[in-house]
């Protein structure tokens, strides 16, 4: 059996998706499986990459045509150098070939700039358009939770003080 890679769940998922957009732009195979994510980047199995995926259609689309996925797949059955690492790590030719064939148009994603069968990686221009996009959501994030947090401090500004002046005059 070979080894297993041990989760990460400390990951913000700013992190992972900027993960992801690096991967969906860079990697030699345009079509990014779900599971190929999640063992590359030693995500926990419970991590949803695919609502990642869903809620930024302006980087990454969901799917592909099932002619491309088929194609992949005939590329992967028949040659063990086209496989991505989460399959040839499994224990056996059976349960590799069976995640093969697994693969559905559901299991994928691609980068909404590599739509193409066999398109090559993306340009530096689109990779930091797409790094400075998720920083920005990441800002905008931050400064949401801390506008929140900002509100609650005022509230318990309030309601202390209303407390102290109702002990105050409670004690007259």
């Amino acid at each position: 059996m070979k080894k297993r890679h041990r989760a990460k769940s400390n990951r913000d998922k700013f992190d992972v998706l900027s993960a992801l957009w690096v991967l969906a732009c860079n990697d030699p195979i345009s079509i990014m499986s779900y599971n190929g994510i999640r063992y590359r980047l030693k995500l926990p199995a419970d991590c949803d990459i695919e609502s990642l995926v869903e809620e930024r259609g302006e980087l990454f689309r969901p799917g592909v045509p099932s002619r491309r996925l088929e194609e992949w797949k005939i590329a992967m059955q028949l040659q063990v150098s086209k496989r991505p690492a989460w399959i040839r790590d499994l224990e056996d030719e059976a349960s590799q070939l069976n995640a093969i064939e697994a693969l559905s148009v559901d299991d994928v994603f691609r980068s909404q700039f590599r739509t193409e069968k066999d398109a090559p990686p993306s340009t530096l221009e689109i990779l930091d358009w797409g790094l400075q996009h998720i920083e920005r959501r990441r800002k905008a994030n931050l400064e949401a939770r801390e506008e929140v947090v900002k509100r609650w401090q005022l509230w318990s500004v309030i309601i202390l003080s209303i407390v102290n002046i109702a002990v105050t005059l409670l004690k007259k």
